[in-house]
């Protein structure tokens, strides 16, 4: 019998240890048994490369404060299986959770016996799914990964969005562009308006090609909307017959795409019956902050945290310190996954110092020492790797902490402690 956050944890990585397995049958199976709840739930559905938890945070952020209960369920490197899903950013609880599952063991234990075995997400899917059925006015759900054959793709939504598509997980999405566009846009559903960040031409591509097929509204950032730069990150957001001057505390360039993003979802949600306030869109949209995005973590030095986990998310990384006024030096503390490409992460950080430590962290997929460059500095234990770089570091220095989610959260328990 589960009682506890602790054999919850334990339970999960049971799983985990199945591995991610393509298709979407046993997923369905599971829905079938609890009489699909996935379908009474209006979804605002992301997927992309980058930027999803963003988007995700600034929609979440709005729609409370226009007074509604928003439900969410968000996939990477969270410190807490509870932390995946949520309701007005209250994460379900221990008791919650367990009295969710609880019923559920007797199927996935025939599914087990059936070579059936559903894996961590898809049993934390339909969780999601129960726990949010009934209890809010609308979800907003972040694909794990892809979004074709992804976990995440059996909602029935009022609107998707794909934010960003770049190089990652190509040992499960393929190696170009094009086929990782293919499953980013299987989210897109038949006659569901869809939301674009901008995407190259090759992606691009794909994603007008499935938006046609599906008989899908398609709304490009750049084209039926499009932002104004006034400063860093106040700007101008315009869809030819409304306009808004949006001013985010989240930093980067790369957040008003995001928020544009958001912003036009909004606005399409008007025409299915939401009242979205100008005022209280604008208030929320500043209030919005997320975790491991640029967050100050400690003071004099500071150390921030921030899950750049890919090339695409390291370069927007290094751009936005660029354009912040360091009085002292830049000092990173680095760690990923090893199917990551580790070499052009650190190339690109490397813009930004040759103080580079990269360490490991506990992860059946992190990297080791054999994954990296050979000229950069390796230490394994990551609280040593960090105390290398705080003994050196002056008060107006700036350390940064960034890779994968998984060791960032791990990352910032050391800096807390």
């Amino acid at each position: 019998m589960m009682e506890s956050v602790r054999d919850l944890e334990h339970f999960f990585a049971s799983r985990r240890t199945l591995g991610i397995k393509p298709g979407l049958e046993r997923l369905d199976y599971l829905l079938e048994q609890v009489n699909h709840p996935q379908k009474s739930i209006p979804t605002i559905h992301i997927a992309g490369t980058n930027g999803k938890g963003s988007t995700l945070t600034y929609l979440k952020e709005v729609l409370m404060e226009s007074g509604y209960t928003v439900g969410t369920f968000q996939s990477p490197g969270l410190p807490s299986i509870l932390d995946h899903i949520a309701i007005n950013n209250q994460s379900i609880t221990t008791q919650e959770f367990i009295d969710i599952l609880h019923p559920l063991l007797p199927i996935i234990e025939e599914m087990d016996h059936q070579n059936l075995a559903p894996s961590e997400y898809e049993i934390l899917m339909v969780i999601t799914f129960l726990f949010l059925q009934d209890n809010i006015d609308i979800a907003v759900i972040e694909t794990a990964m892809g979004g074709r054959e992804d976990v995440t793709n059996r909602v029935e939504p009022l609107l998707t969005i794909i934010t960003t598509i770049a190089f990652d997980h190509t040992s499960f999405l393929g190696n170009t562009l094009k086929d990782i566009a293919a499953h980013k846009a299987g989210i897109i559903k038949e006659k569901v308006p869809v939301i674009s960040g901008d995407l190259v031409d090759e992606a691009l591509q794909v994603v007008k090609e499935e938006a046609r097929k599906q008989s899908a509204p398609l709304y490009l950032y750049g084209k039926e909307f499009w932002t104004e730069e006034i400063d860093r990150n106040l700007f101008r957001w315009n869809n030819g017959s409304k306009s808004y001057v949006i001013d985010l505390s989240m930093k980067g360039r790369h957040q008003i795409m995001n928020a544009s993003l958001a912003i036009q979802a909004l606005d399409l949600l008007q025409d299915k019956g939401f009242t979205i306030d100008a005022i209280a869109m604008k208030k929320a949209l500043y209030r919005a902050k997320l975790a491991n995005r640029m967050e100050i973590i400690k003071e004099n030095p500071m150390i921030i945290a921030d899950g750049a986990h890919n090339v695409q998310s390291v370069h927007k990384l290094v751009e936005t310190i660029q354009e912040e006024n360091i009085e002292g030096r830049v000092k990173v503390l680095f760690s990923a996954f090893r199917d990551k490409e580790i070499a052009m992460m650190i190339m690109e950080l490397s813009k930004l110092t040759d103080e580079i430590v990269v360490t490991t962290f506990n992860h059946p997929r992190a990297l080791s020492e054999s994954e990296i460059p050979n000229h950069i500095f390796y230490i394994e234990d990551a609280k040593q790797a960090l105390d290398k770089l705080l003994v050196s570091s002056n008060l107006n220095d700036l350390i940064v902490i960034t890779g994968s989610l998984h060791f960032v959260e791990s990352a910032k328990r050391l800096v807390q402690k």
